[in-house]
Parts: C-alpha cells; sequence; structure tokens
C-alpha cells in the first residue's frame, strides 16, 4: 500500500480508516487494536488518553470514526462527545467503554453516540464500526443533495416563477422568492409543510400529477391553488423529478407561473369569439325563431273558431310543439353565449347532436346535413362543454362559408385507439381517443394557405366576414385539453377536420340518466304566495297550482307581496316570486320575507342571467331557482320539493 503523509506527521496507508480512541488504559487501547487487526479491518488507530490530547487530535487531523471509553481521570465520555459533536458533527462517535450501565448507555444514543459497546464483548465493535461509517456516508450524500438543491434553488430566485423543491414526501425543501410573492408564505413558514396541504391543492389532481411524474419523471398541467390571503390561484406547473446517482427517486423541483389573469383574458376572449359565431348565425336563428312562433300565432286564431274537441287539441299540440321548439332554441344561444364553466366528463355524443340541431336550424337549406354522434357506445372525455361547442360550431361556421351554394355538412364521432406509429405524426401520445370530424364538400384549402390557418388573426375572409380568430380558438381549446387536429383538404373537393380528444375511464352508464316515468306531486292544502307582475304567468301559475291541490294568494309587485305575507305568514308555506318587478324587485322581496320568516322556501322564477348572479347574495338555504319559461311540470317538482323537504 502506498502511505500518505498526515498533517499530524503519521503515516497512514490509502483506504484505512482513521480512528480515534480516547481511552486512559493503554493495556485497553492495545486489545483494542489487536482486536480489529485480527477481523481484518483496515486502519490507522491514534489513541490518546486525557482531554488535552483528544481535543488536540481533532483540531490536528481529521478522523473518520471516534471511539471513546467514558470514565477519564479529568473528563469523561460525555463530554467527549459533545465535543466532538461541536466540532467534527458528521463523524460517528462509539461509546467504548467497561463501566457503562444501562442508564447511562441509553443517554449516551439520545445524546447522539451511533453505538455503545462494552470492553467485555468486543466482538461486537468491528461490525458497529461498520455500521457507523455506513450510516455516516449515507448522511454526509443526503446533506450534500440537499446543499446542491438548495444551491440551485436558489440560483433560481431571479425568476418571477414560484420555483419549490420538494422531497418524495411532497414536504417543501426550498422555497423562493418567487413562491413567497405568488403565495403569501415566507420561507421559514413553508419549510417542511407538505406542499398540497400548505396551499389547499385538489388532492386527487395533485395525487394524479405526482403518478404521472414518478412514471415519466415530467409533467406539467394547470393546478389550482389558494394562497394565505384565501385568493384563488390558478397556475401552469412544470414538475421534474430527481434522481440521485443510483437511480433513486430524490426530490421534485416544480415551476409554477400564475395564469389567473390569463385565464380571466381568455374566457373574455372565447366569450366574444362565441358572440362573433353567433352573429355569424344570426340571420338563420331568426328566421327559425319565426318559423317556431308563426304556427303559435295561426292556432291561436284558429283555436278561437274551433268547436269539435279533437280540433282543439290538435291546435294545443302545435301551439306546444312550436313554443317548446322555440324556448329550446332561446335557451341553447343563451347556453351557448354565457358558456357553462367547469371542466368534467362529458359524453361527445351530445355535444354532436346539440350542434347538429343549431346548424339544421340555422344554415341554409342548400346544405345537406349529416350526422352520425356515435351513441352510447362512446367514451366519455374530460372537458369543458362550452369550449367543446364552440370548437364544432367554429369548424361547422368555416364549412358553410367554404360551401357558398350548395354542399353537405358531415358531423361524426367514433371511438379510435391510436397506437404509437398512428400518435407520432400527429404529435399525440398513444391511447384511447374520441375522434370528432367536421367534414364539407366546399372548395377546400389552398396549400399556400394551410400552415397559416390555426395563426390568430389570419384569415381569407372579407374584413366584415370575420376576425380570424375562430380557428387559432378551436387549435387553442383542442391543445388545452390534451387533443390534436388533423386536417384533410383537397382544392374543389372539400375538407374534413378531425379533432382527436382523449378518453377517460368513466362508463357512460354512469353518465345517462335513465329515463323515468315521473309523478307529478300534488298539494293537501299547502298556501303558496305567488309574486309576479307579468298578470297572464301569474294568472296561470295560479290556476296550474290550484288545480294541484295547493291553495294560492298572488301579488303583482313586491310591496303588495310583502304585505300579504305579513298577513298570512304563518300559513304561506313557499314563495314563488319573479325578479324584475316595478317598485320592489324579487331579490329585496326575498330578503325582506326571509328577515321575517328565515327558513321559509324561495323559488327565484326568472330568466334573467343577471337574476342568478343575484341570487348568490341571498342566503341560499331554502333556494330553488327557477328559470324561465317553466313547464307546469317544472312547476309543480320545484313546488313538491320545496314542501316536502
Amino acid at each position: 500500500m502506498q502511505p500518505i503523509e498526515q498533517s499530524g506527521g503519521a503515516k497512514v496507508e490509502k483506504g484505512c480508516i482513521r480512528i480515534l480512541h480516547l481511552d486512559d488504559s493503554v493495556a485497553d487501547a492495545e486489545l483494542v487494536r489487536k482486536r480489529v487487526e485480527r477481523e481484518g479491518l483496515r486502519c490507522n488507530i491514534t489513541h490518546v488518553s486525557n482531554k488535552l490530547s483528544f481535543e488536540t487530535a481533532l483540531a490536528r487531523e481529521p478522523f473518520d470514526l471516534i471511539l471513546s471509553d467514558h470514565s477519564i481521570p479529568g473528563y469523561d465520555g460525555f463530554t467527549a462527545l459533545r465535543f466532538a459533536q461541536e466540532t467534527h458533527p458528521l463523524t460517528p462517535v462509539i461509546m467504548l467503554s467497561g463501566t457503562l450501565d444501562d442508564a447511562q448507555a441509553v443517554e449516551s444514543l439520545k445524546s447522539g453516540a451511533t453505538d455503545y459497546i462494552l470492553k467485555q464483548r468486543l466482538p461486537r465493535l468491528v461490525p458497529a464500526i461498520h455500521r457507523a461509517l455506513r450510516e455516516a456516508e449515507d448522511r454526509k450524500k443526503r446533506l450534500a443533495a440537499d446543499e446542491r438543491i438548495r444551491e440551485q434553488a436558489n440560483l433560481l430566485n431571479l425568476t418571477g416563477d414560484a420555483i419549490i423543491v420538494r422531497n418524495v414526501e411532497d414536504r417543501i425543501v426550498s422555497w423562493n422568492k418567487g413562491a413567497e410573492t405568488l403565495f403569501g408564505w415566507d420561507e421559514d413558514e413553508a419549510i417542511g409543510k407538505n406542499l398540497c396541504d400548505l396551499l389547499q391543492g385538489d388532492a386527487e389532481v395533485f395525487a394524479k400529477a405526482k403518478k404521472s411524474l414518478l412514471e415519466s419523471e415530467d409533467w406539467l398541467g394547470e393546478l389550482p391553488y389558494k394562497a394565505r390571503s384565501g385568493e384563488d390561484i390558478l397556475t401552469f406547473s412544470r414538475w421534474h423529478l430527481m434522481r440521485d446517482k443510483n437511480g433513486q427517486a430524490q426530490a421534485i423541483l416544480s415551476a409554477s407561473t400564475d395564469i389567473t389573469e390569463k385565464k380571466k383574458l381568455e374566457a373574455i376572449l372565447l366569450r366574444a369569439q362565441r358572440m362573433d359565431s353567433i352573429g355569424a348565425l344570426a340571420g338563420g336563428i331568426a328566421h327559425d325563431l319565426n318559423n317556431a312562433l308563426a304556427p303559435v300565432l295561426m292556432s291561436v286564431d284558429l283555436l278561437k273558431n274551433c268547436q269539435d274537441d279533437a280540433g282543439r287539441l290538435r291546435f294545443l299540440e302545435i301551439i306546444t310543439s312550436s313554443a317548446q321548439r322555440a324556448t329550446g332554441m332561446v335557451k341553447q344561444i343563451l347556453r351557448f353565449a354565457r358558456g357553462y364553466g367547469g371542466t368534467g366528463p362529458v359524453m361527445v355524443s351530445h355535444i354532436v347532436r346539440e350542434m347538429a340541431k343549431i346548424v339544421q336550424d340555422t344554415f341554409p337549406k342548400s346544405i345537406s346535413i349529416s350526422v352520425k354522434p356515435g351513441g352510447q357506445e362512446l367514451w366519455p372525455i374530460k372537458g369543458d362543454a362550452t369550449e367543446l361547442h364552440q370548437v364544432l360550431l367554429n369548424l361547422c361556421v368555416n364549412a358553410r362559408d367554404a360551401m357558398s351554394n350548395r354542399g353537405r355538412l358531415t358531423l361524426s364521432a367514433q371511438n379510435i385507439s391510436l397506437d404509437t406509429a398512428a400518435a407520432t405524426p400527429l404529435k399525440a401520445a398513444p391511447g384511447a381517443y374520441v375522434l370528432i370530424s367536421v367534414a364539407d364538400t366546399g372548395s377546400g384549402i389552398p396549400p399556400e394557405v394551410l400552415p397559416r390557418i390555426f395563426e390568430p388573426f389570419f384569415t381569407t375572409k372579407l374584413p366584415d366576414s370575420g376576425t380570424g380568430l375562430g380557428l387559432s380558438t378551436v387549435a387553442g381549446i383542442v391543445r388545452n385539453h390534451g387533443g390534436c387536429i388533423d386536417i384533410e383538404t383537397e382544392l374543389g373537393k372539400g375538407t374534413e377536420f378531425k379533432i382527436y380528444l382523449p378518453a377517460i375511464e368513466v362508463s357512460a352508464a354512469d353518465l345517462e340518466a335513465e329515463a323515468q316515468e315521473v309523478t307529478l306531486p300534488v298539494g293537501h292544502g299547502e298556501l303558496i304566495l305567488v309574486i309576479e307582475d307579468e298578470e297572464a304567468v301569474c294568472e296561470l301559475t295560479k290556476t296550474t297550482l290550484e288545480n294541484y291541490g295547493y291553495r294560492v294568494i298572488s301579488a303583482q309587485n313586491g310591496v303588495q307581496g310583502i304585505s300579504l305575507f305579513e298577513e298570512h305568514q304563518h300559513e304561506v308555506r313557499a314563495l314563488i316570486t319573479d325578479t324584475d318587478m316595478p317598485y320592489l324587485d324579487g331579490m329585496g322581496v326575498a330578503h325582506a320575507i326571509k328577515k321575517l320568516k328565515p327558513d321559509i322556501p324561495v323559488i327565484i322564477a326568472s330568466g334573467s342571467n343577471r337574476d342568478t348572479e343575484q341570487t348568490r347574495k341571498l342566503d341560499t338555504r331554502n333556494l330553488t331557482n327557477l328559470g324561465k319559461p317553466f313547464s307546469a311540470e317544472q312547476l309543480l317538482i320545484a313546488v313538491g320539493m320545496v314542501i316536502q323537504h
């Protein structure tokens, strides 16, 4: 072995273990030396017998291990242990004594000794030395890794993103200035906390993201959190799994960007773009509404002069069908214009059918519509129904514009599984998808235009005919849903847009409510207060309720309604009120009546989105929102539910 010179002057073979042995007995020290040599431990032992020589030796040179007797004249093992920990905290200490009792042994371990051994049991010494050295090496590696992580994180303090390092148990190790600014907690408050608990993240989403991270080492996506102030924050987060040299998961580095305001602006832009799409359909909507309402007016006139019951019944059926058709159109357009919001399991077949209804009602009759919605066997996807409606509407409007005279528009959806060969050209991950197709027999897309069609504000239409945001919006929505787009087009023959959206593991049976025969609830003389300024609506509501066993008192404005309630408050079981009324609106009425009788059920009957927002300011207990127009069935079910509650 090649010797190397130490600072203390002793020659130590390279690779030998350096041991400092504190013991006042030279004989005992010699026994220890012979024992370790006999068991083949390559080491160099420096023997010291008192405080001065012990502390001098530690100051002069480094050691891999310290052996210390418990009882030294003028000194003791516990004092030596404390000194070693203060000056060389990473060096393991084994208490080796002939006088150590059980209580002292336990105390030595509590004080930080790696082990204790009685001199009468020296065969335990070498195995204890090996274990102490292994533990010390592991500790050094962990500390070095933590230090590297902290150094790397400190370098990222200059960025505005929240850079967070946590261990594999999700305890925060590092928390940069960007995280302090975004979430509101100082570093010393965040260190050691569980990340999901501290930021009140969605535990299910968080767990799925971590599972994906452990499988692929990287994950990115949107995560909702809550700041210290209570403010909801939406972040775009990028996670990276850090491993040690042995390949073991060591820590998770995450960079989170605040996209809360960006999402709000996107929502505004998407709504503006929806309104632009609806504007493109305005002529067709007006035409179809007129077609739906004309039979109502004509049937009313004929009904007045009809003498036989069969004729009256036929006209009533026409009126009902036409009114339902008009109501359905208005609801569908308003629903699309306002947006549903929220993400959840979505059945694509429903969206395809609804979009088919819109285009059939609004597109020129010279364009034939073919629909293949896929049915109940179609896999569900996770998404935002409003945004997916927007994708289809934008593509359908573009298809209509590409067929100037006549043609065929085909809407279809089907299940498809992409293997690696099929997914790679689409830049998609292999797996299960729902494929939505919008195909037309129009003019096709010129090759020189095709690469630019998804650019914002790029359009080939006249200045007053489009904003150029339609297809860029489509691309953004599909990308946010984890999907991809493929296009097949040929000049003079048409274009097909293929939208691939990842399927999720939710059975269609869970999403489809089975049709059940509804038994309308009846009253048993309960008194209902109806406040409605539209005389016809008030009279029909009153008559319907009375025909089904309720007693009704009614008022045509809020002031009259409060007066009636004060007179009959001990009998009134429920309140039905419009919102937009003269003198005092329905919100004011509900507030006033709930002060008199806090537990009274209130049914808000309104068709205004503004009023829906106002209802959120009320105490939501015993509050039901019944939109207008409502059917007799909807009215009776709503009243029956609040009465039985």
